[in-house]
């Protein structure tokens, strides 16, 4: 079966605006000196939709901005990745959702986040026809959705499961309250993405087989749990289990390193590689990725990142 798109992004698209390296805030109206001020396509979809692009595939972005100056910028952004916008929503009476994100020396940082267009996004009946159209559906954000979460993602999925899609979910900052969000969605997810810190928010443990095990015993079919610099963990329904180990690399930032990660892993997918090479090429991506500033940065194409999945040191190994 042709598909128009290997990947349709649904969820969130946010602006992020990062600075590094920021040590402190000024007090006052004190001014502080810094290396460099980036924009970029964020969120739970704009920070997965970008590295698919980047990573060769058919990408269809599927949510919401604003009607702002911010819009403009996300929409041209993605337009200049070769990502569809076709049925990306400029939602009137909105700001387009953004965050500023202080970038610390050691590459973590807080958060300053205005909820704005995706918190409002409820997709349309037409959109949601296009999204099912594709090999890859991934909704990122849930918990964020605002708009989106309960039944109309649980829609949305079981429509995509009925059009033969491959499915991906993935969240943001979960709270114990997100798992009534999560177990409906899990009959009709092929691929539940979390990290483990939102995994042990939501059940209560930081064993990735326990987490895995618990999704799994809700109908999902695999789970891909990010471990942070301990690399992934997979587990499928049929019982395959394996941990993927981090790479070594310098760390500059860790925006959008998680949702690079399923960028990576959706690459894999696309082109029908066994889930060891899937999980492989995801933290090879993710890493590329934490060298850089912001979602998908120092992500260059297929190829090279290909060649970074089998050519970086792996953390801890010996020389």
């Amino acid at each position: 079966m042709a598909h128009p798109h290997d990947v349709s992004v649904c969820g969130t698209y946010i602006l992020d605006i990062l600075g590094v390296p920021v040590t402190e805030i000024p007090a006052g109206g004190g001014r502080a000196l810094i290396d460099e001020i980036k924009l970029t396509v964020a969120g739970t979809a704009g920070g997965t939709v970008v590295p698919c692009a980047r990573l060769g595939l058919k990408a269809l972005a599927v949510g919401a901005v604003g009607a702002d100056e911010k819009a403009d910028w996300v929409l041209n952004a993605m337009e200049r990745e070769g990502i569809d916008i076709s049925v990306m929503e400029r939602m009137e009476g909105a700001p387009t959702s953004a965050t500023i994100l202080p970038i610390r020396p050691d590459g973590s940082r807080p958060v300053l986040h205005a909820r704005g267009a995706s918190a409002r996004w409820k997709i349309s009946p037409e959109a949601q026809k296009a999204a099912c159209k594709s090999k890859v559906l991934h909704l990122g954000g849930v918990g964020s959705l605002l708009a989106m979460d309960g039944e109309p993602t649980v829609s949305l999925l079981r429509d995509a499961k009925a059009a033969g899609c491959i499915t991906t979910v993935d969240l943001i900052q979960a709270r114990a309250e997100t798992l009534a969000l999560v177990e409906p969605l899990m009959p009709y997810t092929d691929f539940f993405m979390p990290s483990i810190d939102e995994t042990h928010a939501l059940v209560g443990t930081d064993d990735p087989a326990a987490c895995a095990q618990y999704f799994i015993g809700k109908g999902a079919g695999a789970c891909a749990i990010s471990l942070g610099e301990h690399g992934s963990f997979v587990m499928t329904r049929d019982g395959r289990q394996f941990t993927v180990p981090a790479f070594d690399v310098k760390v500059r930032d860790t925006s959008g390193c998680g949702d690079s990660y399923t960028g990576g892993f959706i690459a894999g997918l696309v082109r029908d590689w066994d889930l060891l090479d899937c999980a492989k090429l995801a933290t090879a991506t993710a890493a590329t990725v934490a060298t850089g500033l912001g979602s998908g940065a120092n992500l260059v194409s297929f190829e090279e990142t290909v060649k970074a999945m089998n050519t970086l040191p792996v953390r801890g190994a010996r020389a």
